[in-house]
């Protein structure tokens, strides 16, 4: 099931390229980070993407991010035979998104410009918790009960989000610097582990969020 509604999530995505032109291309990198409301979690991580350019002030950019698991603390403090048991829980991050930018002010690859855009991305999160001190679960199949064995593998959770970005772009000799910010709207494909939520459910990825981009973009010809 998560294999398949990956692979619809890529092909959607990959549909923009229908309307691409690949005569030039460019090629980037940087750090990225992610900060929800409500949500007492940040996270921070890497991205990689393609940006391929249509005309001179319109591109269609494909971005994969990898943020680094997060580890939260939780305490059980809604069940009397555990009531304050201590227990850790562990989530990942890896988005692919896609959408088209608009420069403006300047080109694509001069000058300094500002960029805009839409986008939709698909979201692979794990969650995984365990009690700390060791204790065996009350029942495994009970959503009340967050904590697992250490040894129990994971759950995925398919999320799926669009959103709009603005940035800055600063060309160099061979490439340029870019900054940019999204705010995204995020709901459920599949989320077993109640990843997607407040901080009262879930919490670990708030429904809206914002994410931070620093890049580096090199231009070939």
């Amino acid at each position: 099931m998560v294999r398949k509604s990956v692979i619809g999530i890529i092909m959607l995505v990959m549909v923009f390229f229908s309307t691409t032109s690949i005569a030039q291309v460019s090629v980037g990198g940087g750090g990225t980070s992610l900060h929800g409301l409500n949500s007492s979690i940040n996270r921070y991580g890497i991205n990689l993407f393609v940006e391929l350019p249509r005309s001179a002030d319109n591109t269609f950019l494909l971005r994969a991010s990898y943020l680094i698991p997060n580890k939260s603390s939780k305490r059980l403090q809604d069940q009397t035979e555990f009531n304050g048991v201590s227990g850790v829980v562990k989530t990942s991050y890896f988005s692919i998104d896609g959408g088209t930018r608009f420069y403006f002010f300047n080109d694509y690859d001069i000058g300094t410009s500002m960029y805009a855009g839409g986008y939709i991305k698909g979201i692979l999160s794990s969650y995984h918790g365990y009690r700390v001190d060791g204790m065996s679960p009350i029942d495994t199949s009970d959503p009340n009960d967050y904590f697992y064995p250490q040894t129990q593998r994971p759950e995925y959770s398919v999320l799926f989000a669009f959103g709009g970005t603005v940035g800055v772009k600063h060309q160099l000799t061979r490439g340029a610097l870019m900054f940019d910010l999204g705010l995204e709207l995020v709901s459920r494909l599949m989320d077993p582990g109640f990843v997607l939520g407040t901080d009262q459910q879930g919490g670990f990825i708030s429904p809206l969020s914002l994410h931070l981009n620093l890049a580096y973009r090199f231009d070939w010809y």
